[in-house]
């Protein structure tokens, strides 16, 4: 059995750079009792152990995606708990939310508290499922990892998304039982200063950093995004890449958390890899910052983004017509304005070309999805990423 804390600890380390954890959200606009989840496959929703099932639980034998709409009605809200920068944080949210309910002509009160980063999260909704409490939020989202382990702690309902969800019918968008849906796709790469670093001079693989003109212009990160994955057997393997970290880190002037782009603008470092995401960088690109981005030819990643319904969900039929929306185009178009990126699984994806081209390359991508970590060693992906984060740091 793979060890469930280790898959947060892995990428909280990738990702610590969230807010301090906010109060736990169970329910809004003042319900005392969350209303039962309409069963996806015919039968009632499970509670965390120790849980009663609900009376009040509807016996729907073949839910539809009316009787989930007006199932949400009565739940009358929905409640997250993020990080601040995720789906653009109480403004965001609130933008959305207006454009969801008008979508299903409901009025939910849809609450958003600022909370931690997303391992953190996911281990909170894992905690409170074991102990039989409502969960902090009504949907959580979290990269593969963040939903292996609730996955296999059993925290997400299953649900049977083809079943009634017009907008998730295409099979690559789901894990396992229907646990999470993958709603986003990020590209990890090589960000660079386009004043500082000439076209000709970009760096376009991780060997090319390694050139002695880019040596004290680098910087990495602490947490070492993206190496781990990078030392998988389908990619360079440990061997290659502790050697080749060793030798990357004489070059490193610094490191830096992928929020911190900034310090690329100011002179303080020319190129920035590995990016946890191109996000940001396409971001400050279309705002006329000279920043821009490229994915290394010899480590194309591509990380899928999901969003699962928790079992003990206070709002499980709002949450589950939330993530049904985010999978149209509509959603998706939301999400690109924001975030400069979709799911590029889907029709329309304006990230595709950019990852259609990537996959035309000479290595073959590795996508970052759920069934890899139900084939990798999470102890040993761990032990990996200590060991490089030592040598980056110099230890």
């Amino acid at each position: 059995m793979r060890r469930l804390v280790l898959s947060v600890v892995l990428i909280g380390a990738l990702l610590a750079c969230g807010p301090a954890a906010a109060p736990g959200a169970g329910s809004s606009g003042g319900a005392q009792a969350p209303p039962a989840a309409v069963p996806a496959q015919g039968a009632p929703a499970a509670a965390g152990p120790g849980a009663a099932s609900d009376p009040r639980a509807p016996d729907l034998q073949a839910p539809n995606l009316q009787a989930i709409v007006e199932a949400a009605r009565k739940e009358g809200g929905l409640s997250f708990v993020w990080g601040e920068g995720t789906l653009g944080g109480s403004e965001g949210v609130q933008r959305l939310a207006a454009r969801f309910n008008q979508h299903y002509g409901l009025n939910l009160d849809v609450r958003f508290t600022p909370g931690p980063a997303m391992p953190a999260v996911a281990g909170r909704v894992l905690e409170e499922y074991q102990a039989g409490r409502p969960a902090t939020t009504d949907v959580v989202i979290g990269y593969a990892n963040h939903m292996y382990t609730l996955m296999q702690g059993g925290a997400l309902a299953p649900v049977d998304w083809t079943r009634w969800a017009p907008n998730i019918q295409e099979p690559r968008l789901l894990a396992p039982d229907g646990v999470a849906v993958t709603y986003e796709s990020s590209m990890q790469g090589i960000t660079y200063n386009t004043s500082r670093v000439a076209p000709a001079e970009v760096p376009r693989s991780m060997e090319d950093l390694l050139r002695p003109q880019y040596k004290g212009r680098i910087a990495s990160t602490p947490y070492a995004s993206g190496f781990d994955r990078l030392a998988t057997p389908e990619m360079w393997g440990e061997a290659r890449t502790l050697e080749y970290t060793a030798r990357l880190a004489d070059q490193v002037a610094g490191l830096i958390r992928c929020n911190e782009k900034q310090r690329l603008l100011t002179g303080e470092f020319d190129i920035f890899a590995l990016d946890c995401s191109h996000g940001d960088a396409f971001q400050m690109r279309s705002e006329g910052m000279p920043i821009d981005f490229t994915t290394a030819s010899d480590a194309p990643f591509v990380l899928l983004l999901y969003m699962g319904v928790p079992k003990n969900a206070a709002h499980p039929n709002a949450a589950r017509l939330w993530v049904n929306y985010f999978l149209g185009r509509e959603g998706q178009d939301l999400l690109y304005e924001r975030d400069f990126s979709d799911s590029h699984l889907l029709p329309g994806s304006k990230l595709g070309p950019s990852i259609q081209k990537l996959q035309e390359g000479s290595t073959p991508i590795l996508i970052v999805d759920v069934p890899f970590y139900q084939t990798h060693d999470d102890a040993l992906l761990t032990k990996t990423l200590t060991q490089i984060q030592r040598v980056l740091n110099k230890q």
